[in-house]
């Protein structure tokens, strides 16, 4: 599908809908939902899905501790509701830490399969991290917190309810396709092992700072990131 399609696709649908409401959830945590979006998830989850089995074809599955497989640079997806989303990213951003700019120093897709989840972790390059809801995959009810994206940071009274600054209770947003969550990229979040079987679990995910970083990591390449096509000429 080229580029001309899936911009005309999108027509009818501003970076930022009248009325948008934004929901904190936290002093540095906020979200909110585009139900207006959801017309273009079956068609991402298809995309998603097929670039998931040329990955697999061309290597290896990765421990399931790396979070399933991941496709990067939303902006480039050929398929509709893409690119969208990357400017509601960006906007999310830009409205909740104060910002007239924005730039995207890296964003990617997670297929979780059955057994794949993600380590406690926090991202060192970027101010602020945006997580989108495309599929929830299969519901477990046996265990409603298989694969559950959740903050476990002493930093957040949320996840301190016992005592102050002593991390004893993670906090898992109740998020549902559609849902967008920003929080800052210190924070420590995860997601819990994923137990469906039939649907893949899918998210989208945005690193942002307020102007773009002057060159990406020396060892992207052996991450399985690939340059990015119009960004960091001298790394391409």
């Amino acid at each position: 599908m080229n580029a001309d399609i899936s911009e005309n696709l999108e027509e009818g649908h501003p970076v930022w809908p009248e009325g948008q409401e934004i929901l904190q959830i936290d002093p540095a945590i906020a979200m909110t939902r585009f139900e207006d979006l959801l017309p273009f998830h079956d068609g991402l989850i298809d995309y998603l899905i097929a670039r998931e089995g040329e990955k697999r074809a061309e290597a290896a599955k990765q421990t399931g501790a790396a979070g399933g497989t991941k496709i990067y640079h939303i902006d480039t997806w050929q398929v509709p509701g893409a690119h969208l989303l990357d400017e509601r990213a960006q906007a999310l951003y830009r409205q909740t830490v104060g910002q007239t700019t924005s730039a995207v120093d890296l964003s990617w897709g997670n297929i979780y399969r059955a057994g794949d989840y993600i380590l406690p972790h926090a991202h060192r390059r970027s101010q602020g991290s945006v997580v989108y809801m495309l599929s929830i995959g299969d519901r477990d009810e046996e265990d409603p917190l298989s694969g559950r994206f959740g903050f476990a940071d002493p930093r957040l009274p949320m996840c301190c309810q016992d005592t102050a600054e002593i991390m004893t209770t993670p906090h898992f947003p109740q998020l549902r396709p559609g849902s967008m969550i920003i929080f800052p990229s210190t924070v420590v979040h995860f997601a819990t092992p994923y137990r469906g079987e039939t649907r893949p679990r899918i998210t989208l995910s945005w690193n942002l700072n307020k102007t773009p970083l002057a060159s990406r990591p020396a060892d992207d390449e052996a991450r399985g990131i690939a340059a990015h096509p119009a960004a960091y000429p001298d790394n391409a």
